[in-house]
């Protein structure tokens, strides 16, 4: 292991040689449940030791902390965003601070050398993150379409692709292909190599739960190519309800290149024999809510999803792509990146911005966690005024600065990493 790091109360920070180094404490840390080996090989495969930093005592691995290289949609354009993920802590050494040395020991590195100027996370304890200026970003919305709000309106002058139902390893390079624009068609959305191609089509028997094989349909073109230009990978859950099946439908991801190529998969998920609901989780902005006859039957819920983190603030409002021109002064507080701390003028156009220091008197005030979430222009920041997170001191700046923020459409991570 890299020993180049500082020690705190017999605790050393250090980078790992390899998953090996994390292994044991991911999943002391989830639970104890023992990986299988080809689970461990496809989680090696994406993960970046010289990049990840650990805790260690005496030898022994007492925290984690991974950080992805991710090539992400934002507003703007793709960006390279620093994906954190497997944030643990041996049971035995929790509350010792070494969650909060492993994040700004990765904030300061991240900012001194110049890399990426935002984070991301998923997380299983959103108050947690809050505390180190990761704002929600993205929402989803849980979808349950009971087998009898199945009725779609018809936008199509022209009927549904034909689809087929294969073993997704049999069409990966298809998949590769229609998920490749995802990124430039939503904020959240990172691009995928083929190590995390296999990461999202991993289907090991041991994980799936009481669900059956993860299965794929694609909807293809009439002509002789069958080229397929939408896919959703899928499976299904038997139950059954007095006598009659009513198969549970869990759809992991939907990706389509075009509005009728969308529509042909969302039928096809619609129409499975044997099915009772289908469950999935999409953006809030999905166009199959305007698909469905009765949207209301298929009970939306909102939740939390992605959580994002401006490590360096010039750079990360400078690079974002804005919807209106506006010329804002902020005021930030950041206690664990000092470096954003303080008044910046933001001055931006369709084309992009620019952010600089200033001693201007500031027209907002806010924290870096309200920066985090309304960078990827899903959250709103009047939203955020209203509940007393952001205070407007010049009349006129807070709707102006909404506005530049804001993203059509809504940001969405389909993936956790």
């Amino acid at each position: 292991m890299d020993q180049t790091s500082v020690c705190a109360d017999g605790y050393e920070f250090a980078a790992p040689d390899s998953w090996d180094h994390f292994s044991d404490t991911v999943a002391l840390a989830y639970g104890g449940y023992d990986a299988a080996s080809a689970y461990q090989d496809v989680l090696a495969a994406v993960f970046e030791p010289q990049r990840s930093l650990l805790a260690h005592r005496g030898g022994r691995t007492c925290a984690t902390l991974a950080v992805y290289s991710l090539d992400m949609g934002v507003p703007g354009g793709r960006r390279p965003v620093a994906g954190i993920s497997y944030v643990t802590a041996d049971p035995a050494h929790r509350r010792r601070g070494l969650m909060r040395g492993l994040m700004v020991r990765t904030f300061a590195r991240l900012y001194e050398r110049g890399e990426e100027p935002v984070a991301a996370l998923h997380t299983t304890e959103p108050a947690i993150y809050g505390r180190f200026g990761f704002g929600s970003a993205t929402r989803a919305i849980h979808l349950r379409i009971p087998r009898h709000a199945r009725d779609m309106t018809h936008p199509h002058n022209e009927p549904p692709l034909p689809v087929s139902v294969v073993d997704p390893a049999e069409c990966v390079p298809d998949i590769a292909r229609i998920h490749q624009g995802a990124p430039d068609r939503r904020p959240g959305a990172f691009h995928r190599d083929d190590a995390w191609t296999r990461r999202a089509l991993l289907d090991l028997p041991e994980r799936r739960g009481k669900a059956g094989r993860l299965l794929c349909v694609l909807a293809e073109d009439r002509d002789e190519s069958s080229r397929p230009r939408g896919y959703a990978l899928y499976s299904l859950t038997a139950r059954w309800e007095d006598s009659y099946p009513r198969y549970d439908v869990h759809v992991r991801e939907l990706f389509a290149e075009d509005p009728l190529a969308y529509t042909s998969v969302w039928r096809a998920l619609l129409d499975i024999d044997l099915a009772g609901a289908v469950h999935a989780d999409r953006p809030v902005d999905d166009p199959v809510l305007a698909l469905l006859a009765d949207p209301r039957s298929a009970v939306p819920v909102v939740r939390d999803q992605l959580y994002v983190r401006v490590v360096d603030l010039g750079r990360a409002l400078g690079e974002r792509g804005y919807a209106a021109e506006v010329d804002v002064v902020i005021e930030v507080a950041d206690t664990d990146c000092p470096w954003n701390q303080g008044r910046w003028r933001l001055r931006t156009g369709v084309d992009g911005g620019d952010c600089a220091r200033t001693t201007a008197a500031a027209d907002l005030s806010l924290s870096a966690w309200e920066l985090g979430a309304v960078y990827l222009g899903g959250t709103s920041l009047k939203q955020l005024a209203a509940a007393g997170r952001v205070t407007e001191h010049r009349a006129g700046a807070l709707a102006a600065t909404t506005h530049a923020f804001h993203h059509d459409p809504a940001p969405f991570c389909p993936m956790l990493f």
